[in-house]
């Protein structure tokens, strides 16, 4: 069994700068690089922890031998360059969900994955959440039987998509916040989606410009027979006392299950707010990061440890891509999309 992981980021923003964090609280694991075509950035992140070093292209990074691990933590539409590179430089892969925004992109990156022989993961965190797993273990426990019928909603204040983002027009919100109950859908479920009837509106966002859909609602047939919806949008008012208000609903032949992703546990009213923290997915405890993402990453680095392939993989990452795809052709189409097209 390998000793250490050693593990290079590439891109210095929110999600680069909180796994740095995780990677370097993770007992076999060591973060030696930081990539950020913002040098400044890239210096300031790799400075709070001793000997990273800072570069502006990550394909330093890929030349550094010891280096297993490339960490893809740019925007979505920028994930396809650094992932190929990375493999093809015999280097593992972790890239943040989507794995890619085309299919062609994603179809890519699964032959060259195989060819290179290695692994790619992607980051759908929300697998590790003890919400998420519990339902899982219900799921395949058959507590509530076959699934009938699914409904997951995932809406943001319009913050995210107006302040916390640059590159809000470059995506969807069914491909930037959907993709993630897609994939617990089917890994709850275990099966497959089959075809896609989708609408969107504009509106709200396009007249601030940025010219994406405000909302969307995807009707999916599952191969076991199952239908579901999967909705998202991110015009929600700044004063929603969450970011995100959504849940996962599954009804079964004999039973259901309701995650409420709003309340867990916890209100907090100041004089500026009355709001419900957040904590499944990453909360500080005793001084490090605990929960649903840094047990991701902890999944990534002890899997590869074991030489074992860190779940989920790209043929899963290709999966939810054709899903996010036929979302966004049944709108332009107006008309249902089978999976089996694309």
């Amino acid at each position: 069994m390998k000793d250490t992981i050693q593990i290079g980021i590439v891109g210095a923003g929110i999600m680069g700068t909180r796994h740095a964090r995780i990677y370097s609280e993770l007992p076999s694991a060591r973060l030696i690089g930081i990539a950020d075509v913002n040098g400044s950035k890239a210096k300031a992140l790799a400075a709070e922890y001793p000997g990273v070093k800072a570069v502006t292209d990550y394909h330093e990074l890929l030349q550094m031998p010891e280096l297993d691990v490339l960490h893809v933590a740019t925007p979505d539409f920028l994930h396809k360059e650094p992932v190929i590179d990375g493999l093809k430089a015999g280097k593992h892969i972790l890239v943040e969900k989507p794995m890619a925004t085309t299919v062609k992109d994603a179809n890519e990156i699964v032959q060259i994955s195989k060819d290179t022989g290695k692994h790619v993961m992607v980051n759908y965190t929300h697998r590790w959440a003890a919400p998420y797993a519990k339902t899982k273990q219900l799921v395949t426990d058959g507590v509530i039987g076959d699934a009938v019928v699914v409904y997951a909603r995932k809406d943001d204040r319009i913050w995210a998509a107006t302040e916390m983002m640059n590159w809000t027009a470059k995506t969807s919100s069914a491909s930037y916040l959907s993709t993630h109950d897609i994939d617990l859908v089917l890994w709850f479920l275990n099966t497959d989606i089959e075809s896609v009837y989708a609408l969107g509106v504009k509106g709200v966002l396009a007249a601030r410009g940025i010219d994406t859909e405000d909302a969307i609602q995807a009707l999916v047939r599952f191969k076991n027979g199952a239908i579901g919806t999967f909705e998202s949008s991110w015009v929600l008012p700044n004063s929603m006392p969450t970011t995100t208000d959504s849940f996962i609903e599954i009804v079964g032949q004999k039973g259901t299950i309701h995650v409420d992703r709003i309340h867990e546990g916890l209100k907090v009213a100041t004089p500026e707010a009355y709001e419900f923290p957040k904590l499944s997915m990453c909360t500080e405890i005793d001084g490090k990061l605990r929960g649903g993402v840094p047990c991701a990453l902890e999944n990534l680095v002890e899997s590869l440890r074991r030489d074992e392939a860190p779940q989920p993989d790209a043929a899963n990452g290709l999966k939810i891509v054709k899903v996010s795809t036929a979302i966004q052709l049944s709108i332009k189409r107006k008309e249902a999309v089978y999976i089996e097209e694309l």
